[in-house]
């Protein structure tokens, strides 16, 4: 069975913490501190957003602060999602 990528996008988030909304599987609650963590350079990422709006091409918005203090923000991609980890 071929899985599409929205269904894809949906089992990541949920992996990473998403729950589906009971009205509506497309839509996901996300804890406000939901803390991701890129698999290879263990950085760790606050995820701001889940964007579905494309089904083709699904974004995670999240950021970090660097050593600074400065906001480092980044968008990943549905390529990138098995780089990230739930912590």
């Amino acid at each position: 069975m071929r899985v599409t990528i929205k269904e894809y996008a949906k089992a990541v988030i949920e992996s990473l913490g998403g729950v589906p909304n009971l009205d509506n599987p497309d839509l996901f609650s996300i804890k406000n501190d939901l803390v991701i963590r890129h698999i290879k350079s263990r950085i760790e990422y606050t995820v701001s957003k889940v964007d579905l709006t494309s089904s083709k091409d699904p974004k995670i918005e999240a950021f970090r602060f660097d050593p600074d203090g400065n906001e480092k923000f980044i968008i990943i991609s549905k390529d990138e999602f098995k780089e990230y980890e739930n912590i």
